[in-house]
């Protein structure tokens, strides 16, 4: 990297001050160079950004930071420095704050699940959220609400059909599948010749948050 980008990288961090160096931890020193490298100027101006706005949260919530492991830190500023979406970007700013809040409480997980997620899939996840609170149950489907099959294909016809964000969310484990075996509907066919038998049931399922 050339001296004007390292200059430029640190002059970006600058206006973050203390609160930085205090999240970032034993990487502080580090920080100026990193961005410059990882990402240039578009990426090391939304990095900035996400810094911004965690401070921001931190402050709000009166919580005093602490420094976050560089193996939660650096895959953070990594993906959130991509990240051009208002929303999703906030909710990077939301993991880093709440890993310097509590750096126990933030699993690596975490981060690899929200890197999959797409806006729609964060949008979903969150309608998905409040019908479940309202409801006072765990119970989701993909249109959220059962709407009638008139409904239904005029909205795909729209271009929306949330099937897809919804496989999305439970291929990440964010939406969990459970199946019970109907009793009414069990069959079992046994063959004397061969002594084998063989079951025929229905399988019910639903969907989890």
């Amino acid at each position: 990297m050339d001296d004007l980008s390292t200059e430029a990288a640190k002059q970006a961090i600058q206006p973050i001050g203390d609160m930085l160096r205090r999240i970032s931890g034993p990487l502080a020193d580090e920080i100026g160079e990193g961005m410059g490298v990882v990402a240039r100027h578009y990426r090391y101006r939304l990095a900035v950004k996400m810094y911004q706005k965690t401070e921001r949260m931190l402050i709000n919530s009166g919580i005093d930071p602490h420094a976050v492991p560089p193996r939660l830190f650096l895959p953070m500023i990594e993906n959130a420095s991509m990240q051009d979406d208002e929303d999703l970007h906030t909710r990077w700013a939301a993991l880093l704050a709440n890993a310097a809040a509590s750096p126990d409480s933030v699993h690596p997980s975490f981060i690899e699940v929200l890197r999959q997620l797409t806006p729609k899939d964060a949008k979903l996840l969150d309608d998905l959220y409040d019908s479940c609170v309202t409801k006072g149950g765990r119970g989701v489907q993909p249109w959220v609400r059962t709407i009638t099959y008139a409904e239904r294909e005029r909205r795909k016809a729209e271009g929306e059909n949330p099937q897809e964000q919804f496989e999305n969310l439970t291929r990440l484990g964010l939406i969990d599948t459970e199946y019970e075996l109907d009793d009414n509907k069990i069959k079992v066919k046994f063959a004397r010749s061969s002594g084998r038998a063989k079951v025929d049931a229905k399988l019910d399922s639903d969907d989890y948050l």
